[in-house]
């Protein structure tokens, strides 16, 4: 557990071999943590870093999932256990993958079946074990809400779209501090050894241009995100650029090469487009099936 301002707090585990950044947020009235993982980070990574700080279980009054993916959700319903008054929060346009791990993995995960890309049995197994048990959600936000943990303790709904419908992010107007999960991803993820390990994985290239436009032209001086380390100061548009720059070129090759076939545009742009392990070359579909139009 890192402490980043005096009430804000940052849970630092992995996800597989990527890094994984869990925020908490400690107000005079109560805790909020948002995204919890996947099912196995509340034992191994949540509970424990509460501990280490002495969270307890009734002070917890929120989970805010940012979106509906595995490592974000995945522990929502072992939280519950825990705390069981938390109140569980997301995006409205999400609120049904969040809440039902079997509609989040058929309409997200196993989404390009019909066009020759899906997982091998074990993993998709492994992913079904990530999503853990279902959870219902009670709150739903569209952005521009506003939380109050205490006094001068405020936290902003941003609505973050593009990696999915309803991602969420929080603001912290105080610190000028955004918590934006995966909303942008600059052009790859790396693993702990600073390895690429994972391409971008947004699914609507607009709204998540736009969300980098809104991001970009935000009064920031922290951009805090689930799996790449804090951006700072300069470091926020850099990071702005380099998401734009990969988003336009996927969409730039993607036309020159002609392809309409979701598999063999994963084929022929996944080398082309970053330096990541072979089997991640059909990670690609959930960019390029924006880019066709096949969402």
């Amino acid at each position: 557990m890192k402490q980043l301002f005096d009430w804000i707090y940052l849970l630092e585990g992995q996800v597989g071999l990527r890094p994984l950044y869990l925020p908490v947020f400690w107000g005079k009235n109560g805790v909020l943590i948002m995204d919890t993982g996947c099912a196995r980070h509340v034992d191994e990574l949540i509970l424990p870093g509460f501990a280490s700080i002495g969270i307890q279980p009734d002070e917890l009054r929120f989970v805010l999932s940012s979106h509906p993916d595995s490592d974000h959700v995945g522990g929502n319903a072992g939280i519950q256990r825990w705390a069981p008054q938390v109140l569980f929060c997301c995006g409205d346009a999400d609120r049904e993958l969040v809440q039902n791990p079997e509609e989040l993995f058929r309409l997200r995960y196993d989404a390009y079946r019909p066009f020759g890309v899906f997982y091998a049995e074990e993993v998709a197994r492994g992913i079904m074990r990530d999503l853990g048990e279902a959870q219902s959600v009670h709150i739903t936000f569209r952005g521009g809400e506003r939380l109050r943990l205490g006094p001068d303790q405020d936290l902003e709904v941003l609505a973050l779209q593009g990696h999915s419908h309803g991602h969420l992010g929080l603001y912290d107007r105080r610190n000028r501090a955004l918590f934006g999960a995966d909303a942008i991803q600059g052009s790859v993820y790396l693993d702990v050894n600073g390895n690429p390990a994972l391409c971008p994985t947004y699914l609507y290239p607009e709204t998540y241009l736009q969300t980098c436009q809104l991001i970009e032209n935000l009064d920031l001086d922290y951009y805090v995100s689930c799996h790449w380390p804090i951006k700072k100061g300069p470091e926020i548009g850099q990071f702005c650029q380099e998401t734009r720059t990969f988003v336009q070129r996927a969409d730039l090759l993607l036309r020159q090469s002609g392809i309409t076939d979701l598999r063999a545009a994963c084929l022929d742009l996944g080398p082309k487009l970053g330096k990541w392990p072979e089997q991640v070359h059909f990670e690609m579909a959930y960019a390029l099936a924006g880019h066709l139009g096949l969402q």
